[in-house]
């Protein structure tokens, strides 16, 4: 089972939330996709509001619903991002960080105060419908890496803001060259993915498109993706076509299957 926590700011939002959760048919869904159930729990939060909010529980996925009347609650958690939010991130990991924080403004509010929002907030919407709401907040708990960890134990994913390639409880550091091919490897997970396209990401990202510097980039990331999932994963050459990041043949968790040794050019799978 996984138990979300709900911790709501705001009387008006507070009664639409335990309203819609009383619901017969309730926007808020009682499983997941995977079959795993979902127990939703609401508690109310009393301003002013505390990064104490945002803190991980180990009985389940917190994110925050603030209702706010106006954006002078922006300038507080202004406050807050820069004196507690960055030491709050980094005493946590990416399984157990800050919980998400999406805020509920008013449908009057100029766009142009909106335009940079604290990172402490996750996102931000006016007036939804409920449907919406839960969106946001499925949105947010993915965002943040941890609901598909909590589902299902072994997905593959990638925390960019903290450069972090994640499989279950396990996490390795990524540069800024490999979060960039990572991110376009797993959104495109068993596909190959052409050298010229490969090439052009480097380009547009400011980095070295020599050869070498592309060939030392993905067998450094391929040997970082084994190691943190222990070869059930693996990136490897598609017959000079491009590159592929899919699963490894016959994974066992315990075991790599051949040594990647750093004289290796190019990131070869020897299947």
């Amino acid at each position: 089972m996984v138990r979300v926590f709900l911790r709501v700011m705001g009387q008006t939002l507070f009664e639409r939330i335990t309203k819609e959760l009383a619901s017969l048919n309730s926007a808020f869904p009682r499983s997941h996709l995977q079959g795993k159930p979902i127990n939703w729990q609401l508690e109310k939060i009393n301003p002013p509001f505390i990064a104490d909010h945002l803190r991980h529980t180990s009985q389940g996925l917190p994110v925050v619903l603030m209702e706010a009347d106006d954006t002078r609650i922006i300038d507080h958690l202004w406050v807050i991002s820069h004196r507690e939010f960055i030491g709050l991130t980094a005493s946590q990991n990416h399984l157990n960080g800050p919980a998400p924080l999406i805020m509920f403004l008013p449908e009057d509010v100029p766009t142009t105060e909106l335009l940079e929002m604290p990172p402490v907030v996750s996102d931000w919407v006016t007036r939804p419908s409920m449907h919406e709401t839960v969106r946001r907040i499925f949105n947010s708990l993915n965002r943040f890496h941890r609901f598909h960890a909590e589902v299902t134990g072994s997905k593959l994913s990638l925390a960019a803001e903290s450069r972090l390639l994640c499989f279950g409880s396990e996490s390795v550091q990524l540069t800024a060259s490999e979060v960039a091919v990572a991110e376009l490897f797993l959104h495109h997970f068993g596909s190959v993915i052409p050298l010229d396209e490969i090439l052009l990401l480097f380009k547009l990202s400011g980095r070295s498109t020599e050869g070498s510097n592309i060939r030392v980039t993905m067998f450094q990331l391929r040997f970082k993706i084994e190691a943190v999932t222990r070869c059930q994963f693996t990136l490897t050459s598609a017959y000079g076509e491009g590159y592929v990041l899919r699963h490894a043949r016959g994974p066992n968790p315990d075991h790599a299957y051949f040594p990647l040794e750093a004289r290796q050019e190019v990131a070869v799978y020897n299947g």
